[in-house]
């Protein structure tokens, strides 16, 4: 789900940083989840709550950018009133109970798969109506700014799950630039709307919207339950209202592009800091380290 909500907006980021080469940024993104995945931290007292802040922040961060997300492509001219109603709706969805489980989970996500490859099929089924230009010289800062913002939606996935992401943004991603080409892809992270309009697929278009309702709020409900159980395990009340609190605020006052960036540092410190405290000094854990600091890297000098 954190997949098909992170398309919607991260990449048209990404095409306004690398280009075509965005591409290759959700390998070096994907590579450094797979690393991740293999990395056991072991940690106590500070260190262990240092790592539990992270973990919960880049949480929130990434349910700010969803609510973002879905602002921007519902009611742009008002990000109180579509915040509002999101974190309204995750908020009391919580305090039910109505978590996500795995049924539930694997309908959504054939569904938003299904819903990707449908983009796919229409972005390339007609001739861009302008010419799009070539992928050119690849640019290493822009690349590594791409897999910062894109690593957000592929973190803590494992194996399949790992790779269909992969396969499913790859695919996505690589239609976008083929119809409007990365200067066009790259202006708004509403973007993908437009590659609709210039397929000749305006039909679509309330498709799209009920797309973005479905993965950005099951999207964003999973991350405030997730920060909510590992913040206030106890008290589902005040664990509830103080991550919707905190996840509404910074989807309003960063907006999709601050809200992803933020999450996307957030998600790296995690994985820095989770092979850190990796005790073993294995092939993943220094692996992990070694591309958390080069995208990191990325993301401060490319943004």
């Amino acid at each position: 789900m954190q997949v098909g909500a992170g398309i919607l907006g991260a990449l048209a980021v990404a095409s306004s940083a690398a280009g075509w080469w965005l591409l290759g940024g959700v390998a070096l993104a994907a590579a450094l989840a797979f690393c991740a995945q293999w990395t056991v931290p072991e940690a106590e007292g500070r260190s262990a709550t240092l790592y539990l802040g992270l973990r919960v922040t880049a949480g929130l961060a990434r349910g700010a950018f969803f609510a973002a997300v879905l602002t921007a492509y519902a009611v742009p001219g008002s990000p109180w009133l579509g915040v509002g109603a999101l974190v309204l709706l995750i908020a009391v969805a919580d305090l039910a109970g109505m978590g996500i489980g795995d049924y539930w989970r694997r309908w959504i996500t054939g569904l938003l798969i299904a819903a990707g490859a449908a983009f796919v099929a229409v972005s390339v089924a007609i001739a861009p109506a302008t010419e799009v230009s070539g992928p050119g010289l690849p640019s290493p800062t822009g690349m590594l700014l791409a897999a910062a913002v894109l690593f957000p939606l592929v973190t803590g996935l494992t194996r399949g799950r790992l790779a269909t992401a992969t396969v499913v943004v790859l695919a996505v991603g690589a239609a976008a630039l083929y119809q409007l080409g990365p200067d066009r892809l790259g202006l708004s992270v509403t973007s993908l709307r437009d590659a609709l309009a210039a397929a000749d697929a305006e039909a679509l278009q309330p498709v799209l919207g009920a797309v973005v309702v479905l993965a950005t709020v099951t999207a964003a409900l999973a991350a405030l339950t997730a920060a909510r159980e590992e913040l206030v395990p106890r008290n589902r009340v005040a664990g509830t209202l103080g991550c919707a609190l905190i996840i509404g605020l910074l989807a309003v006052l960063l907006g999709p592009g601050g809200a992803l960036f933020v999450a996307a540092a957030l998600a790296l410190a995690e994985a820095l800091a989770a092979a850190i405290l990796t005790r073993e000094r294995t092939v993943p854990a220094v692996a992990t380290a070694a591309l958390s600091v080069a995208l990191f890297a990325g993301l401060v000098f490319g943004a």
